[in-house]
């Protein structure tokens, strides 16, 4: 089995941008020495069902095929995620479509399989899925989605996983990042993300009409 070592968890500067390829303290695992195929039609299903024999890790497979352990975001970044969870789950209720949460997996072109913070699809997306698909890991990116920097969270690669999500098909994403009291707003065919100095809330008439977070009162100002 080959492994990447574990780097040691460390706050970062709230500058940080340090170019690693996955978040800090990550795992990672190469799936090819263990001849597995992570492009294959059966592997979400039984990636879920390792994930389930194992479910003290969150785990994701990124776009070379490799096995990601991910460090655990602490009770403060879990409690950003649910607030924002919470809060497009009530949009979701009266507007339609279907919400997830940081423990749903989608799969990319790629065959990477990889975990927002929280997410949205439309309702003609969930329904032309198989019960499978649902049931396992969504095929197709989010149409909206969400990144918060955790305490441990080195910047770059979480924009990169952004841009990912973005390439693979996504309409519009916000990568949070409370360390600045910043938000880069990704959108479908922008070449560049816009970057959002400590606002209030945050909304897109286009893709989630009537949505508005308090991003300042539920991610910034978190005690």
């Amino acid at each position: 089995m080959t492994t990447r070592p574990k780097e040691p968890p460390a706050k970062p500067n709230a500058g940080d941008d340090v170019a690693i390829g996955e978040r800090t303290g990550s795992v990672v695992l190469c799936l090819d020495a263990l001849g597995l195929d992570f492009r294959a039609a059966d592997f979400p299903t039984r990636f879920i069902e390792f994930c389930e024999a194992n479910d003290d890790y969150e785990m994701e497979i990124n776009e070379a095929g490799e096995l990601v352990i991910l460090p655990m975001v602490g009770f403060r970044g879990n409690r950003q995620e649910t607030e924002t969870t919470i809060d497009l789950g009530i949009w979701q209720r009266a507007n339609g479509g279907v919400n997830a949460s940081q423990t749903s997996r989608f799969r990319l072109a790629s065959g990477a399989i990889r975990g927002p913070d929280a997410a949205w699809i439309t309702q003609e997306r969930y329904d032309a899925a198989t019960d499978e698909e649902r049931e396992t890991v969504f095929p197709g990116p989010p149409d909206f989605v969400v990144e918060i920097r955790s305490r441990t969270d080195n910047l770059a690669p979480l924009r990169r996983k952004m841009q990912l999500w973005m390439d693979g098909g996504a309409r519009l994403g916000w990568l949070i990042d409370p360390p600045n009291r910043r938000v880069y707003v990704y959108r479908a065919g922008q070449a560049e993300p816009e970057a959002l100095e400590d606002p209030e809330t945050l909304d897109d008439e286009n893709v989630l009409p009537g949505f508005s977070f308090g991003v300042r009162q539920y991610i910034f100002d978190m005690q």
